[in-house]
């Protein structure tokens, strides 16, 4: 039996949930590293959720009113980690996306002010501190404090003080947009970072469409920064010493080919972003497997991040290209053609000889498992959703490897979330999850929105009861005992 739920459970979600926030103890097995230049990036572990917000203030959009746009990465899985939700309290309404059990708006919007969070990067080597209770309890504090603000000055005055280490806010109003810390954080720059830059600088006037063309972006940064590294001897050469070419080098040269008229664009469609992270897999493999040979975590899953350092020999961090065992000193360009071959070989044994069969979509499956409270094999497989997904870890929407070897492409944790907000109009703030509202496989709101998900479409919400009611299926209401405590409303749009 369930028990039923009290004020002290949200306490304890908050706490797991900002505990899901901090990146994971480093790797503490990774020895031999005296005569190799040190990869920090060998050290640093992704937390489990991430967030992720950027602003545009009035004079960069159409209406001349700023945006938010907000995106969450964690686990996909079923029932969702997050659900839509329409709080009404004293000073109006809040809606946007929450966790069950906490009767909060994590992620979303009041009639005055619209808000966010960014995670912040911690330095590599640093170790993650867990979030005691007391901050668990800030983090809920600001999250209503946020709900009821007047303004977005309120908003930063009300919250700077209760923001949780490592998060940042954005928070943007009908003119004015805020962050705190108000200062530039510095932090490591990514390739989605880069992409993102790239876009901005391309578009200087963006509507809410184009935020969100951009927030379900496919290009993959990483991709184009590796690539031209990866195969820059390979393009302009030849067969290796043959008078004449033979069916391997002239297979070679048709895929190299075909990678050289690529733009990075991680559709699920293509065939070239699978023999890319099928090539970058081997790749590290080779790279990093005689180092670490037990400690597969290591060079399972492909990390750009690493490859980028050591092909462009980042303080001389080629080396890491030489195999220890072998008396001859290999280097990354011999590393680079063995991987090839090594990728074209599993793709062949694995979806055969016709490289147009070679379908991203297919190895990149979008994988949403069921987590009920009680796992029954089968039935567990059938409730689950599972469809061919673009994207990669370092496109804007962003879908994480596994180190599965079986499946070492399928996708099972990425961006959960997205919010696109403005107050532009009453209806302008857009919100889609990958799952259903309910939690129960039997209900139609069990993975309705999976299809919208998939297709790029948002869900509409609006801080206007009655234009929900109106548009609403059915209503779920949460009656918590406390008269104190605001009820949750959620009312599903048609």
């Amino acid at each position: 039996m369930i028990a039923a739920w009290r004020p002290v459970d949200s306490l304890r979600l908050a706490q797991a949930f900002l505990n899901d926030l901090q990146p994971e103890r480093r790797q503490s097995d990774l020895s031999g590293l005296s005569d190799r230049p040190l990869l920090p990036e060998l050290f640093v572990t992704s937390p489990k959720v991430s967030l992720d917000a950027w602003a545009l203030p009035g004079d960069r959009t159409a209406s001349g009113a700023p945006i938010l746009a907000a995106d969450i990465r964690g686990p996909l899985s079923l029932p969702s980690e997050w659900y839509l939700a329409d709080i009404q309290l004293p000073t109006g309404a809040a809606i946007g996306a929450t966790m069950p059990g906490v009767p909060f708006i994590v992620v979303g919007r009041s009639e005055r002010v619209a808000w966010a969070f960014r995670s912040l990067s911690l330095t590599a080597l640093k170790e993650p501190v867990s979030p005691t209770a007391a901050k668990a309890g800030n983090f809920l504090m600001m999250l209503d404090r946020l709900a009821r603000s007047a303004d977005v000055n309120d908003a930063m005055d009300a919250s700077m003080n209760l923001a949780p280490a490592g998060l940042e806010i954005l928070a943007i109003g009908r003119e004015i947009l805020a962050r705190w810390p108000d200062r530039e954080v510095e932090t490591p720059f990514s390739f989605r970072d880069a992409r993102l830059a790239a876009l901005d600088v391309r578009q200087p006037i963006f509507s809410v469409e184009g935020a969100i063309a951009a927030q379900r972006d496919t290009v993959s940064t990483a991709a184009r920064a590796l690539l031209p590294i990866m195969a820059k001897e390979l393009w302009f050469v030849g067969s290796a010493g043959a008078l004449e070419e033979n069916r391997a080098d002239e297979f070679r040269g048709d895929i190299l080919g075909q990678l050289a008229q690529w733009n990075g664009d991680m559709d699920r469609f293509s065939p070239e972003p699978l023999v890319f992270w099928a090539w970058a897999r081997a790749l590290q493999k080779r790279i990093l497997q005689d180092e670490f040979p037990s400690a597969t975590t290591v060079w399972a899953r492909p990390n750009a991040d690493i490859l980028f350092a050591v092909l462009s020999d980042r303080g001389g961090s080629a080396i890491w290209c030489d195999i220890r065992p072998s008396t001859r000193i290999e280097t990354c360009q011999d590393q680079v053609r063995a991987a090839l071959d090594d990728a074209i070989g599993w793709l062949v044994d694995r979806y055969g000889p016709d490289p147009s069969d070679w379908v991203w979509g297919e190895a990149h499956a979008l994988n949403m498992g069921w987590a009920p409270i009680r796992s029954s094999g089968i039935i567990s497989d059938l409730l689950s959703l599972e469809a061919p997904s673009s994207g990669d870890p370092y496109t804007l929407i962003a879908t994480l490897l596994s180190s599965d070897n079986d499946r070492p492409f399928a996708a099972s944790a990425g961006t959960n979330f997205q919010a696109v907000m403005s107050f532009s109009e009453e209806a302008g703030s857009y919100f889609i999850a990958p799952a259903g509202q309910s939690g129960h496989p039997l209900s139609r709101f069990y993975e309705n929105l999976f299809l919208m998900w998939m297709q790029g479409k948002y869900l509409t919400m609006s801080t206007d009861l009655s234009l929900a009611r109106g548009g609403a299926v059915g209503t779920s209401r949460l009656s918590p005992v406390s008269v104190d405590t605001p009820t949750i409303q959620n009312d599903r749009s048609r």
